[in-house]
């Protein structure tokens, strides 16, 4: 029934009902209240029954600040109590944010109720944030039939902004569910193509079309083509070109090419990069070449990576010459890798040469980043493993011992490889000599090692599955974690003993650890900066107090106990993110607490937004990043607490090895 009334409510909404806005009543977060720092405190501390007791209070604000709260807590018994205030509180607010706190609880069992309060709405107020919101709660809980029937709507007008953004974010949200249809595709093409729309809809769309790859799109392929070369906005650019060059349509590359070649946003050509390799190497080879002498980093990285894959061994000869142009040992080292995996296994003696120049370049590189390059090249022939080893498994230096292991990783998955080792006693040797090293690495406990190995081992095609005492190594090197810190070690390792044991461990989130320091706030506001001062320059970012108050806190303490300074850029992923923060400078620590997830109505839908990294709800420490463009498979999932406001140019320069120097704060 609830389909049939979803239905006619989307219809008869979309005519020609004159749009108003309703006054929403004031919401002033006190920070001298005591109510509204308990709130505060009962959403960082998971309290549901003390949020669900503000949720009924007669005061706005505190009502407000309790339904943002629900939004993190995300639990169901909270739920009728939402709805409660999605039908009724007179503030359009609250009603908006209960509809994304419901959103959040991601339970199909509210469906039904969704769709009764989508109907309820204010009918002189039609095109409402409250029905956005609604209408992409219903993305994140719905089933089928919900998105063919929001699919379906094409009443909606270029005014009608916040219905239409609302059906975009639903069925985006829809397709990270893996729901999809063929009305889906359609309306969102449709969206996308439309010029008179709102471009936040517009984007939306194009992420929808890029996120899901399987998606049957040929019928369109032309149009939307078309549309990437006339296209004036350079986020939906950027998106729109990696959905297309994806689909690996031949018919349409010479204008995918033009713009690798030619366009002067490098994030539109990192996503061209990324999806080539749906053609033939002979397709793209003479527009990716050049691309070897780019002063852009990001360029030079994604251009090695897809010719390391795809290269061809008449090529060989030139990559290696090539190689020699290079006096960065890093960039030297990759191009020798291209080189190295384009040669097939029975050329012995040529892979011998460029091997040794690899080892070469080793010998000489002495920054970190530079080392992990040499060992990834050198993880590209299979008779290197004892060169991975002394170089890479027994080194001091924590980033390149957990870069090495998951270069292992790549030696092993390597096609080389199985040509090498293609007698079975042999593939044995090779995987116990691995096994060995990995035991020796695991009785040492080192958290990040730890977690490498982890999720080697219970990759199928590494095959450690019947080693015999590999998970008693890996439960033994458990027991030496210490958590909370080591959290994202120990879920790695249960996901392995899931794997390797045929069982299911219960991986829970940390328990509550670490209280919200006020006192830290007491002089920041909405209008606070923090200066992130690193070697390729300085960024400032707003501060989001009023949304993220624990992560603010987090991150103003770290940064007055100069706990930031020294630390380097760990994860530079282009065109996503940059990511620092981290202890050890590998990505796999933190210090001795937790802090909550913050996840609120914000969304990753711009350039330079701060979040804090996690390995899943309610895990987050020390690790933040910055975004290079809107990401927004990341919306409700990872706290936002700032914005880049100047800087962005240096975010776009960094590369990983970069430093932190100094992070300082300016209140106001």
């Amino acid at each position: 029934m609830y389909r049939y009334l979803f239905l006619l409510a989307i219809i008869l909404l979309g005519s020609c009902i004159p749009p108003s806005e309703k006054g929403d009543l004031d919401i002033v977060l006190d920070y001298e209240d005591p109510s509204h720092i308990a709130i505060l405190n009962a959403k960082d501390q998971r309290n549901a029954d003390q949020i669900g007791q503000f949720l009924q209070s007669e005061d706005v604000t505190e009502r407000f600040l309790a339904v943002e709260a629900s939004a993190s807590l995300q639990d169901q018994q909270l739920a009728d109590q939402l709805f409660q205030l999605l039908n009724s509180d007179p503030s359009q607010k609250v009603r908006a944010t209960a509809a994304y706190a419901i959103g959040q609880i991601g339970q199909e069992e509210n469906l039904s109720r969704l769709v009764e309060s989508f109907a309820q709405q204010d009918t002189t107020n039609y095109n409402s944030p409250v029905r956005s919101a609604i209408l992409e709660a219903v993305g994140k809980c719905g089933d089928q039939g919900a998105l063919n029937l929001i699919a379906s709507v094409r009443t909606y007008g270029p005014d009608d902004d916040q219905l239409l953004l609302g059906q975009a974010r639903a069925i985006y949200r829809f397709g990270l569910r893996n729901i999809h249809s063929d009305q889906a595709v359609e309306t969102m093409v449709e969206r996308l193509l439309d010029n008179e729309l709102n471009d936040q809809v517009r984007l939306m769309s194009a992420h929808y079309l890029a996120r899901n790859p399987n998606l049957d799109i040929d019928e369109y392929i032309s149009r939307l083509t078309l549309q990437l070369v006339n296209e004036t906005n350079d986020r939906i650019r950027m998106v729109l070109a990696g959905g297309l060059v994806n689909r690996g349509n031949i018919n349409h590359i010479s204008s995918y090419l033009s713009l690798l070649s030619n366009d002067p946003d490098y994030r539109l050509r990192c996503n061209i990069l990324r999806n080539l390799s749906s053609y033939n190497y002979d397709v793209y080879r003479d527009a990716v070449i050049p691309l070897l002498d780019s002063d852009n980093k990001h360029l030079f990285n994604l251009t090695c990576s897809l010719l390391r894959d795809n290269a061809r061994r008449q090529d060989a000869g030139f990559f290696i010459e090539k190689s020699r142009q290079f006096t960065d040992p890093g960039k030297r080292a990759k191009v020798l890798g291209i080189a190295l995996n384009s040669l097939p296994a029975n050329f012995i003696n040529t892979r011998r040469n460029v091997t040794n120049e690899i080892r070469t370049v080793l010998a000489t590189a002495s920054a970190p980043t530079d080392i992990v390059s040499c060992i990834q090249a050198l993880s590209l022939d299979p008779l290197s493993i004892q060169d991975l080893i002394e170089s890479g498994l027994k080194s001091s230096d924590l980033l390149v011992r957990t870069k090495s292991i998951i270069g292992v990783r790549d030696l092993l998955t390597n096609p080389r490889t199985q040509q090498v080792y293609a007698r079975p006693a042999l593939m044995s040797n090779f995987r116990a000599i691995i096994g060995s090293e990995f035991n020796r690495i695991l009785a040492e406990g080192d958290p990040g090692s730890v977690a490498a190995i982890a999720g080697i081992l219970r990759d199928e095609s590494c095959g450690f599955k019947e080693i015999p005492g590999i998970n008693l190594a890996l439960r033994s090197a458990m027991r030496m974690l210490d958590l909370p810190r080591d959290y994202e070690a120990k879920k790695e390792c249960l996901l392995t003993l899931n794997y390797l044991e045929d069982t299911i461990y219960q991986i829970d989130p940390p328990v509550y650890n670490q209280n919200i320091d006020w006192s830290v706030l007491e002089d920041i506001n909405d209008s606070s900066r923090t200066f992130i001062i690193t070697t390729a320059g300085q960024i400032e970012i707003q501060l989001f107090k009023s949304h993220a108050q624990g992560s603010v806190a987090n991150f103003v303490k770290l940064s007055q106990d100069n706990y930031y300074d020294g630390k380097t850029i760990h994860r530079v992923v282009p065109n996503f993110v940059i990511q620092g923060g981290c202890p050890r400078g590998d990505g796999f620590g933190s210090l001795d607490y937790t802090i909550r997830s913050e996840l609120g109505p914000k969304y990753y839908d711009d350039e330079g937004y701060l979040g804090m990294a996690s390995a899943g709800k309610d895990t987050e420490g020390t690790q933040w990043f910055i975004t290079h463009s809107p990401t927004p498979h990341l919306d409700g999932r990872y706290t936002i607490f700032g914005k880049v406001i100047s800087g962005m140019e240096v975010v776009h320069r960094i590369q990983e090895g970069d430093i932190i120097q100094d992070v300082r704060i300016l209140k106001f």
